[in-house]
């Protein structure tokens, strides 16, 4: 062969070969794909007339994503890694759903760890369910059948060992009246005690604290705010039972499960709530409200608190604000930014009024409710 003829068969054979290994880079095969990981099923349920479902194989016949996946757990550890998979919505219009006729998604594993995608992160994230990782197209046991990716979220939304997908078409409203002072509602109840990295801590379980409530609708949604401003939704009846409110030692107040992975909880919670009531913890609440000044004195605004849970046109309503000692005052929703609560080092948490407001204080804050 002329070296011509051959430097150029030489150049096609490597043109060639590069080519193939760029189409191979992405995932790494070796073989046949195991069909015992492939035939793993998802099932998809909730507001539809019958259950359907859709296997690992299946999946990867449809549009592919890739993601350079980062996200920050609750600890504050970064996780990266390489992610690809279809979009979750790709894998409904494959089953004949539309993905925009639901207002959330439930994603569930395998250890029953479930997470709410709320309307929002609908809207503005694209979530992938990832059946490969850093190229590996087996994903390892902790994580199949898939990972849901939710770029810009924080850990607890990227549920691992998704099997279970559930589809809301309605979200139902939240309707505060009741906002609680955690601590003094939770006293009488039985810590118990929970182990977290290595140590023993005080944790009330929120079966307990359900039972204090006027009215807890199973439908609704059990929401958590951070002191970081990080919130979280889920459906109450995963919270009902063996669900935890982690109140002393590192991380607290944070949600505690078995079927929550450490790094996964949700820390320094700043408040939470059903349908009809919210809890707050004042040591955490400050950091999303701020403070105000009372002559030498420094507090939250009680409107700033009611805002922040939810509670809305609070001008048009009328409130009572509850001791623990069951002394109350009675105050017009223009008021409220006239109150403000304290923290003291002694635990308690008493509400003063600004000059001229005209209302007698309250030792240790219980409750402010709407009436």
């Amino acid at each position: 062969m002329p070296k011509i003829e051959r430097g150029a068969f030489l150049y096609l054979v490597l043109f060639l070969l590069c080519f193939a290994l760029a189409g191979c880079e992405g995932e790494k095969t070796s073989g046949p794909r195991n069909p015992e990981y492939e035939n793993l099923k998802i099932v998809v349920e909730g507001d539809l007339e019958e259950p359907r479902e859709i296997t690992v194989g299946e999946m990867r016949a449809l549009p592919r994503k890739e993601l350079n996946a980062s996200l920050t757990r609750t600890t504050g550890l970064l996780e990266e890694f390489k992610a690809a998979g279809p979009t979750v919505k790709d894998v409904l219009e494959y089953l004949g759903i539309d993905y925009q006729d639901y207002k959330g998604i439930g994603f569930t594993g395998r250890d029953n760890y479930y997470c709410l995608v709320t309307p929002e992160i609908m809207a503005e994230r694209e979530l992938i369910l990832a059946i490969t990782i850093d190229g590996d197209s087996e994903l390892p046991e902790e994580l199949q059948p898939a990972r849901l990716c939710v770029q810009g979220e924080h850990g607890p939304y990227w549920v691992k060992m998704v099997d279970r997908i559930v589809l809301y078409e309605e979200i139902p409203e939240k309707d505060i009246t009741s906002v609680w002072v955690f601590k003094n509602l939770a006293e009488g109840i039985e810590p118990y005690p929970y182990e977290y990295y290595g140590s023993k801590d005080d944790a009330i379980e929120l079966a307990q604290i359900f039972s204090r409530f006027d009215n807890v609708d199973s439908k609704a949604f059990f929401t958590m705010k951070s002191a970081d401003g990080f919130k979280k939704n889920e459906a109450i009846n995963m919270v009902s039972q063996r669900y935890y409110i982690k109140v002393t030692g590192e991380d607290a107040p944070v949600n505690m499960a078995p079927n929550i992975k450490l790094g996964m909880n949700v820390a320094h919670i700043a408040w939470f709530s059903t349908n009809e009531d919210a809890a707050i913890f004042p040591e955490e609440i400050v950091q999303l409200t701020g403070e105000q000044q009372a002559g030498a004195q420094k507090g939250i605004s009680l409107q700033a608190i009611l805002e922040e849970v939810g509670l809305f046109d609070l001008e048009e309503k009328q409130f009572e604000v509850i001791g623990t000692d069951g002394n109350s005052v009675k105050v017009s929703g223009q008021e409220l930014n006239k109150g403000l609560l304290l923290i003291n080092a002694d635990g308690t948490y008493p509400v003063i009024w600004q000059e001229g407001a005209g209302h007698k204080s309250v030792d240790n804050l219980l409750r402010i409710r709407s009436i």
